[in-house]
């Protein structure tokens, strides 16, 4: 940028001309200022040189005069309150000295001033005055001396009262009130004060005289008392003395200084005439001085007047420079809102102004390239450094360039072994051993400096830990590639376990409307069969085939429990069991299950008690002993462990943990995830339904418990199963009694959808005594009802189909027949029901299949 050139004018001379040529103008006036007033100093001084031999001598006598009179005047107190007699003959030596000189001075005075000052008169009366004050000074140490021997008499009396068992002031209390009155006495400023003190010491005296207290002081001590309070010459006598000697020596005082003020007044106004007199001197002087000044005041307003222009021009200079300064400053400082002066200046100033513009101009263009460059670097480096996944680039050759700290952490490389420049290939081989790439993606992104090696777009890299990391390229324009790399264990894990939950969820959905449907078939095989076994008339042969029919609809109804247990809605018989005794108890059983090459402990804490179905319990203690007898084909040991767990735990709380610990193979860790699944199984084709632990798994969480499981291949296999403890309010349920012998009539009023479900209820109820009306739904009963059936109780299932809903039945009925009992009837567990939102509390349930020992507790139960 080049700089703009300024026109010529008679104001762009250079600085330095025009400073010469102010400064030379300066230099003259000041030369004549310094002409003009050398003369009128000149005469100045020899008008001053006359006043000086004329007034000045007789002016400097009486100022001295006066100063001797005043040193009189100080002298003479210190002469009155002087107590040492060496010092007294120096006191009056110098006194004398100091009317020597005044009567010297007096002397040398002309005439007049001697009739004026009358300082004859005043040295006679001062020396009258003076020789009385000595004899008054006298007396007044005379009076001292006499009044300081009662203070030390004072003080020895205070040095004989003492502290001691055998002190006078113990004997006599008012004493010390006594000494402290007259050692106050020589400190009196005036006779009243004085007179009070005296009467206070009298009341004392007579105080003591009238409590007797004299009569216990020591003999000399009354004396002494006397001496000092009633003698002639007592204490109190002495300082009267001593303040009549002080108030004549303040009156000669006064008398001194009025004398010395006189002297001082009139020395004042011989002093006012001489003043006249060099007033008159000064004013003839001052005739010629004001010419002189006239002169001096012309030059100097001159002077003055080209000062002020050189120095404005100076000032605007500096200011102009200044600016320019400081505008540089606050450049460098940062500051680019700051314009440039003095740039339309025709001189050096100007031409440096513009200079700096130009500058200035070019600094801000690149600071704001530089700046915009700045913000972008750390934008970019505040994203690269702080983002959550891994980011790396490599160049055309598959060389490492630059990573961000998350990409090492990710990979589980030290980040000490990234280095710039780093091949790919060299990376690949610092990644943790087990690394195995997965491609995602068809698509290539890059290829290597080689050629050998394709970057997809996509792939996944596994880390041995079970990590799964997903890399995502890009090519470069100028080659290379950018690669991002996130963790997805997480997610995939998520994933996973939401599969699994779908899974369960539909297997559980499965079973359980199998095991729904199977009961109500058991409910017809095993109500029929009831009814066969209570004929009388059946052949041995038949009743044989009908027993094995019973017990396969109980195995079948088992089956069906296990199937519900799967599904976590299995009814659950609930009872205290005490988990030492139940151990105990299937000791013998466990042994004889496993085999003779396995040897099984028991080793359980005392008082260790579960509220829980005991049979389920002891079915999942066996199951799991039977898995660990089939990992040890070969013997080993089985210990069954039960303890309190108070720590951690996966129930969060106090909870009893039982241990089924094996030696045998182990299960490897790509198994031990999938052991609870359902249908998961590593036995061979048809011998293992892969149901075993996860009916274990269910039946533990439906009873609020929890399983978990640690196993080391080739080590063995621990299972725990976590209990909660027994409440105190734990709910027990019981079997059903022995049927009864005689039942009341019942009017039972059946509602059920299944026709063969119907029919042997139907006949089960009646075998039993009861009146049985049945209907197939909701709508059929309220209509058999509401046209005049009776019935005692009413036995409805839950899930009608198309028939209708037993809940709404139950509801109905409450509203409309309050007092009529009703039982809900259903193959699953009343628990399963519970979640519905509208299922009543406390409602009496009866699960299927039932049987007729059930049915007949049904009856006797009282329905009023």
């Amino acid at each position: 940028m080049s700089m703009p050139s300024r026109p010529y004018s008679a104001w762009s001379q250079p600085i330095r001309t025009r400073l010469q040529a102010a400064f030379g103008v300066m230099f003259v006036l000041m030369l004549a200022i310094a002409l003009v007033g050398v003369g009128g100093m000149r005469t100045t001084l020899e008008t001053l040189t006359g006043f000086r031999e004329e007034v000045m001598p007789e002016l400097a006598r009486v100022l001295e005069l006066a100063e001797k009179v005043s040193q009189l005047a100080a002298i003479a107190p210190t002469l009155a309150d002087s107590y040492a007699p060496d010092t007294l003959p120096a006191d009056v030596q110098r006194l004398q000295a100091l009317m020597g000189d005044i009567q010297h001075l007096s002397l040398t005075l002309p005439p007049q001033a001697a009739s004026k000052l009358e300082v004859d008169s005043m040295l006679e009366g001062s020396g009258r005055d003076l020789e009385q004050l000595l004899l008054l000074s006298g007396d007044k140490r005379l009076q001292q001396q006499q009044l300081d021997s009662y203070r030390l008499r004072l003080d020895y009396l205070l040095d004989q009262l003492g502290s001691g068992p055998a002190s006078p002031a113990l004997r006599a209390p008012t004493l010390l009130p006594l000494w402290q009155t007259l050692q106050t006495v020589p400190l009196a400023r005036d006779n009243a004060a004085l007179g009070m003190l005296e009467a206070n010491a009298e009341a004392q005296l007579a105080a003591m005289l009238r409590r007797g207290e004299l009569q216990r002081l020591p003999s000399w001590l009354g004396i002494e008392l006397e001496v000092i309070c009633s003698a002639p010459q007592n204490l109190f006598e002495r300082r009267r003395q001593v303040l009549h000697t002080e108030g004549r020596i303040a009156l000669l005082l006064q008398l001194y200084r009025s004398n010395a003020e006189n002297l001082s007044l009139r020395t004042a106004a011989y002093v006012q005439e001489l003043r006249t007199l060099a007033d008159q001197r000064s004013r003839s002087v001052q005739g010629s001085i004001r010419s002189g000044i006239s002169g001096l005041t012309v030059l100097a307003a001159v002077g003055v007047l080209v000062a002020l222009l050189a120095a404005g021009y100076v000032r605007r200079v500096a200011q102009q420079m200044q600016s320019i300064s400081r505008v540089m400053g606050r450049l460098a400082a940062g500051d680019t809102a700051q314009a440039t002066p003095a740039t339309e200046r025709a001189d050096e100033i100007g031409e440096l102004a513009r200079a700096f513009q130009v500058f200035r101009d070019n600094l801000l263009e690149k600071q704001r390239l530089t700046q915009g460059l700045e913000t972008q670097r750390r934008l970019l480096q505040t994203v690269f450094a702080n983002m959550n996944d891994g980011l790396s680039v490599y160049d055309a050759d598959g060389a490492l360039m630059v990573w961000n700290p998350q990409f090492p952490a990710l990979l589980g490389i030290d980040p000490a072994r990234l280095s710039t420049g780093l091949p790919y290939t060299a990376l690949r081989t610092a990644m943790p051993a087990g690394t195995r790439w997965q491609a995602v993606a068809t698509d290539t992104a890059a290829h290597t400096a080689d050629g050998r090696e394709r970057i997809a777009s996509a792939a996944e890299l596994h880390l041995p830990g079970g990590r799964v990391l997903e890399f995502c390229s890009r090519a470069m324009p100028e080659g290379g590639w950018v690669a991002v790399c996130r963790d997805v264990s997480a997610r995939r894990a998520a994933e996973a376990q939401l599969q699994q939950m779908q899974k369960m969820e539909v297997l559980g959905q499965l079973t359980g409307g199998v095991a729904h449907d199977f009961n109500n078939f058991l409910v017809a095989i095993l109500g029929n069969l009831e009814l066969l076994e209570q004929r009388t008339d059946l052949p041995d042969d038949a009743r044989r085939r009908l027993e094995r029919a019973h017990g396969a609809a109980n195995k079948a109804a088992a089956l069906t429990r296990r199937l519900l247990a799967f599904a976590r809605r299995q009814p659950l018989t609930t009872e205290i069991v005490d988990l030492d005794d139940m151990l105990q108890e299937m000791l013998d059983l466990i042994e004889y299950s496993v085999g003779d090459g396995i040897v099984v402990t028991v080793q359980a804490e005392p008082g260790l008690h579960v509220c829980i179905d005991r049979g389920q319990l002891e079915n999942a203690v066996l199951n799991l002993a039977l898995n660990a007898a089939q990992a040890m084909p070969d013997g080993g040991h089985l210990d069954l462990v039960a303890r309190r767990e108070e720590g951690a735990n996966p129930l969060a709380a106090p909870a009893l943990c039982l241990e089924v610990r094996d030696t045998g193979s182990g299960i490897p860790p790509e198994v031990l995830p999938h052991v609870l699944e359902p249908f998961f199984t590593t036995k061979e084709q048809g011998k293992g339904s892969g149901l075993g632990l996860s009916i274990v798994y269910g039946f533990l969480r439906q009873s609020g418990g929890d399983v978990g499981i640690d196993s080391t291949p080739g080590r063995g296999t621990t299972i725990r199963l976590w209990l909660p403890p027994a409440a105190p309010h734990c709910a027990l349920e019981r079997g059903p009694g022995p049927l009864p012998t005689v039942l009341p009539p019942r009017r039972v009023l059946l509602v059920d959808d299944d026709p063969d479900v119907r029919d042997t209820a139907v006949a089960l109820l009646q075998q039993l005594g009861a009146t049985v009306h049945a209907v197939g739904g909701e709508a059929a009963a309220l209509a058999w009802l509401a046209s005049g059936g009776e019935a005692d109780l009413v036995l409805s299932d839950v899930m009608l189909g198309e028939g209708g809903d037993g809940v709404h039945l139950y509801r109905r009925l409450q509203q409309e027949r309050p007092g009529l009992v009703m039982v809900l009837t259903s193959g699953l567990p009343p628990e399963y029901h519970a979640r519905r939102s509208d299922w009543p509390a406390g409602v009496r349930f009866l699960a299927k299949p039932y049987t007729l020992p059930t049915l007949a507790s049904l009856l006797a139960t009282d329905v009023s």
